[in-house]
């Protein structure tokens, strides 16, 4: 049976100019209501029933997937902000994202950057160098007997083979460079030297002198190293140029 000058309990439907039953829920005019038959109690008479709260309506976008121009997706944002910065910035005020999410994306953006900033690769592996005992302390009689004389291109080609093995080997200084993570962090800094074969071959050896004060080698030197290996390192020079090659941890050096 269909519902009789109103609808059952609807705000939008609130008739309060007629009387209302409080079993059937449908409004009519006259004292008993025409479904059940029952009379309509005083405080349900039409002018004696309370006002109705009116129910607040949902957003338009209320439990629906809202879609965003491509251009401000979060990935293209993330991109942007490191591709070109400014235009990042732009789309990320320009976004319909929330205020929060926006701020959140900052702070993680800002975070990021300070870690890649100060602890790259080449940090990453100066700061390893600096927590590793990289010799063994012995006399130098000691440490040349232990160790295996082999040529910069075997030691290039198998550096992993030689990880903390005892090796020695005659190179030719090519150029050298201070650590920059040593340098701004530690009272005492580290210099490098960049060597080869000395033959014109391009087999690149990184070493680093740990057990006596360094020596200012220059470009032509010819120097025998006693160390051990430490697989591939990257460093940054003071002007954060990266340095990256088969390295020595040096013990002794004769030149």
């Amino acid at each position: 049976m269909g519902r009789l000058l109103g609808a059952h309990d609807s705000d939008e439907l609130d008739r309060p100019d007629l009387n209302k039953c409080p079993d059937c829920g449908c409004f009519f005019p006259q004292d008993n209501c025409p479904i059940c038959g029952k009379e309509c109690p005083e405080e349900f008479r039409a002018g004696n029933r309370k006002a109705v709260k009116t129910k607040k309506r949902r957003g338009s976008n209320s439990g629906r997937v809202t879609f965003v121009e491509w251009y401000h997706s979060w990935w293209f944002i993330a991109i942007m902000m490191f591709v070109m910065p400014v235009v990042g910035i732009i789309l990320l005020i320009t976004s319909p994202h929330k205020k929060g999410s926006k701020i959140l994306f900052v702070v993680i953006a800002v975070l990021y950057s300070i870690l890649r900033t100060f602890l790259g690769s080449g940090m990453l592996g100066s700061l390893g160098s600096m927590f590793t005992e990289p010799v063994e302390r012995m006399s130098f009689e000691e440490y040349s007997e232990k160790c295996i004389e082999i040529t910069p291109e075997e030691y290039f080609r198998n550096r992993e083979k030689y990880n903390d093995e005892f090796i020695s080997m005659t190179l030719t200084v090519k150029e050298g460079f201070v650590d920059a993570m040593g340098y701004y962090s530690k009272e005492e800094y580290t210099t490098y030297y960049i060597c080869t074969d000395g033959e014109g071959n391009e087999f690149e050896i990184m070493i680093r002198d740990c057990e006596k004060e360094p020596e200012n080698y220059i470009k032509g030197d010819v120097i025998t190293v006693y160390g051990e290996g430490a697989g591939t390192l990257a460093l940054d020079d003071l002007n954060y140029e990266t340095h990256s090659a088969p390295c020595i941890y040096v013990a002794y050096i004769v030149d």
